[in-house]
């Protein structure tokens, strides 16, 4: 018997609204909205997906209230490659536009549709996704990003914050630069680098902020700072 996707519950997760939001260079990041789904299968296994949007989660929802649903139940959860190409494809497609469904909502819808279809595997399996994907690897390396500006935010706040981060155990550090003078944004990461110490790897994240002088400038100024190196090349974001 194939298994089958019998069920499918969808959950919209919102974070309360930050009295003092973050921003970067250029934008003040908006609160995400997490799309989770909990999807049930003939066999009595339960898949959970999840996907971030950064804009009015009410489309995506409407996606599901409007239609989509009935597309999924019945499909092969083992599938998950011809359930992503099926539901990706709409975004070129007469249907999508008949039921109002924007390409933003439905690549989110097919990701969290596709992480929960491989979440059924692992579990069906009782085997780790790493496994299944080829066990080259048992671990992850992963940094946590930092250093947002936040209005009123000085150097003690920021030395707090990055001393917080170092006590649960973070071991690479992503700083956010480029929304003030580059003299004031090395002075920020001297007290990044400063609690993390040398031991520790500090990325920078200039979200576009730079012209060509101001990167010229900056690549020697953090010369001091030792910046993490990816591949021979300086971990600097655009």
């Amino acid at each position: 018997m194939t298994t089958k996707i019998t069920d499918i519950e969808v959950f919209i997760l919102r974070g309360p609204k930050d009295k003092r939001p973050h921003w970067v260079s250029n934008f003040t990041v908006p609160t995400a909205n997490e799309v989770l789904l909990r999807v049930r299968t003939s066999d009595g296994v339960e898949g959970f997906g999840l996907a971030t949007s950064y804009t009015d989660a009410m489309p995506i929802l409407n996606v599901f209230r409007s239609g989509i649903t009935e597309r999924l139940i019945g499909a092969n959860p083992l599938a998950p490659e011809r359930i992503y190409q099926d539901l990706f494809s709409l975004t070129s497609k007469r249907l999508a536009h008949e039921k109002g469904w924007s390409r933003e909502a439905l690549v989110r819808v097919s990701a969290a549709v596709d992480v929960a279809c491989w979440d059924i595997i692992g579990k069906m399996s009782g085997i780790p996704l790493y496994q299944l994907f080829g066990g080259y690897r048992d671990k992850v390396p992963y940094y946590v990003t930092c250093a947002y500006y936040r209005d009123g935010k000085d150097l003690a706040e920021l030395r707090d914050e990055i001393t917080e981060l170092k006590e649960q155990g973070h071991t690479g550090f992503k700083a956010k630069v480029g929304g003030m003078e580059l003299a004031e944004d090395i002075n920020r990461l001297e007290v990044v680098r400063d609690v993390i110490g040398d031991e520790r790897d500090l990325m920078v994240d200039v979200n576009r902020a730079w012209d060509l002088e101001t990167a010229t400038q900056a690549a020697e100024a953090l010369i001091p700072l030792k910046p993490a190196m990816v591949g021979g090349t300086c971990a600097l974001g655009g």
